[in-house]
């Protein structure tokens, strides 16, 4: 597996891609930023999803069935973990509902090949993963999924937010402000690494292995 990712990633930088003009702000706010921290309630993160569990989201929300559009679609996604490579890699510090692990998305082999990918990329030094469990209840991110950029570490600069039609990049300083707020109290109800990764090994072995 890991080696037809390596080489699809290789190829993918090769193709032509582009991102919605309303995504671009995000993207450049990535490219730039020392430290992000994302949370999602329904989804893996986009930079960390595999080339299946993208195309599968893909194929859910294209319009069309132009198979080359989906595969740049894909691409472009893939294509952004260029973040986190030598010589200066982002840190990324993620957090996800204990509900993504069960959310199929595809079939069983790409989400248990997600799911242990999670694991193994979390293992990163510049990469942690946490999960809220189920059990927590109701919790104030469950309002949506968000992403802050650090531009300079420490300092949120800008801020991603998803809606039903597309998503909205701001840099209000009161926004910003709200929505780290938001992030610190969702990371306080999440378990620590070592947890997350036996809870993300539990899934795989009693949901996604025959």
């Amino acid at each position: 597996m890991h080696g037809w990712f390596s080489r699809f990633w290789a190829e993918s930088r090769k193709w032509n891609r582009s991102y919605p003009p309303w995504f671009e702000e995000w993207i450049d706010a990535e490219r730039q930023a020392r430290v992000i921290r994302w949370w999602e309630p329904l989804l893996i993160p986009g930079l960390l999803q595999t080339p299946d569990y993208a195309r599968a989201l893909f194929l859910a929300w294209q319009r069309s069935e132009d198979a080359d559009k989906i595969e740049r679609d894909v691409a472009a996604r893939i294509d952004r973990k260029r973040i986190f490579q030598p010589p200066d890699p982002a840190t990324l510090i993620a957090v996800i509902d204990e509900g993504v692990m069960y959310r199929k998305i595809g079939d069983e082999k790409t989400m248990r090949e997600q799911l242990e990918h999670l694991v193994e990329t979390s293992m990163l030094p510049n990469i942690s993963l946490h999960v809220v469990p189920a059990g927590i209840g109701a919790h104030t991110g469950l309002l949506g999924a968000f992403a802050l950029a650090d531009i300079e570490e420490g300092i949120p600069r800008v801020v991603y937010m998803e809606n039903p039609d597309q998503g909205l990049t701001s840099g209000t300083p009161s926004v910003i402000s709200k929505i780290a707020g938001m992030f610190e109290r969702v990371r306080s109800e999440a378990l620590p690494r070592g947890a997350t990764h036996d809870l993300i090994r539990k899934a795989v072995s009693e949901r996604w292995t025959p």
